[in-house]
């Protein structure tokens, strides 16, 4: 099999278990010491999950493909336990992949007793293509790496207002949720954070303010308020930790 028929079949593979994993949070009934899960709910949450996953990914492709790179979506896990490659001499990564997109979301489940579901669990690795050599600026940039991570999130808010229009409101509220959620500095929200603070501030509070005002006002409102305050939030951020 070609390199990149088996990515897309590693991809493809990755997305329908992305998807299955969140639709089982989604269902999941938690009340100590009883777990259940309701069927219906599970494959409802995972049919909504495949297609705002797809949303996710296809929006970070198209811009990686624009950008003359090449992105694989990966479940979020790591092997450094430490900011520095080495510690006390000793080199600081675990011997293992630490799934940290099935530990983590099971975690914040038991300890909030289902209350909170994570649902951020997907992130990529990035390499530039052979036809990136024509551009001036050859290499990888932080900033390049930063606008593919950051059109995810923007896809999926919006596809929730696409939700809200429709007045399908959970469908939007569970879009705006994982929006939010990929902008925290953990795996994809990490590379947003690290190309330009700025930028990754601005995001984190429009993705807050969407998911505030998703359900209490009407989709174009929404959008325009939450953009207003992010800008707001952000210039005085800018104003007086930036400069």
């Amino acid at each position: 099999m070609e390199k990149s028929s088996r990515d897309i079949l590693e991809e493809t593979i990755i997305l329908i278990i992305a998807s299955l994993f969140l639709g089982f949070l989604i269902s999941l009934e938690l009340v100590w010491p009883k777990i259940s899960i309701d069927e219906y709910a599970f494959l409802e949450g995972s049919l909504i999950s495949l297609l705002m996953l797809s949303t996710f990914v296809i929006a970070q492709k198209v811009v990686a493909y624009h950008l003359d790179c090449k992105i694989k979506t990966k479940l979020i896990s790591f092997r450094k336990y430490w900011f520095q490659s080495y510690k006390e001499g000793r080199k600081a990564e675990l011997p293992f992949e630490f799934p940290a997109w099935l530990l983590l979301p099971l975690a914040i489940a038991l300890l909030t007793n289902g209350l909170i579901k994570w649902l951020a669990i997907l992130n990529f690795d990035i390499e530039p293509k052979a036809t990136r050599a024509r551009r001036k600026w050859q290499e990888l940039t932080e900033s390049d790496i930063g606008k593919i991570a950051i059109s995810g999130p923007i896809a999926v808010i919006a596809l929730g207002l696409l939700f809200k229009i429709a007045n399908f409101n959970e469908y939007a509220s569970l879009c705006a949720w994982l929006a939010f959620l990929a902008l925290v500095p953990i795996g994809l929200g990490f590379k947003i954070l690290n190309s330009t603070r700025i930028t990754w501030v601005f995001s984190l509070l429009f993705s807050f303010f969407i998911l505030l005002l998703m359900n209490i006002s009407a989709p174009f409102a929404t959008l325009v308020m939450a953009l207003l305050l992010a800008a707001m939030i952000t210039i005085a951020y800018y104003t007086l930790y930036e400069e």
